[in-house]
């Protein structure tokens, strides 16, 4: 209850360290940011790809030859 929670004692880091864990967790944010842009960018270009060979085959620009059995 509210009354027990009163008596916890809550230690926290120097103001310091506090800052250069919010700074390494922004650094590592704004990585993880950039890498996601990165490979919605591959994604992107993968299905345009995918299109352009979809298109190029019905349209005879190239040849799919079937396997022998």
């Amino acid at each position: 209850n509210f009354q027990n929670l009163g008596n916890f004692h809550i230690i926290f880091p120097p103001k310091d360290e506090q800052m250069s864990i919010v700074t390494n967790l922004d650094d590592k944010i704004t990585s993880i940011g950039q890498l996601i842009e990165k490979e919605n960018t591959r994604i992107e270009l993968l299905q345009e790809y995918r299109q352009s060979l979809i298109s190029n085959v019905v349209t005879g620009k190239i040849r799919v030859a079937e396997k022998a059995s």
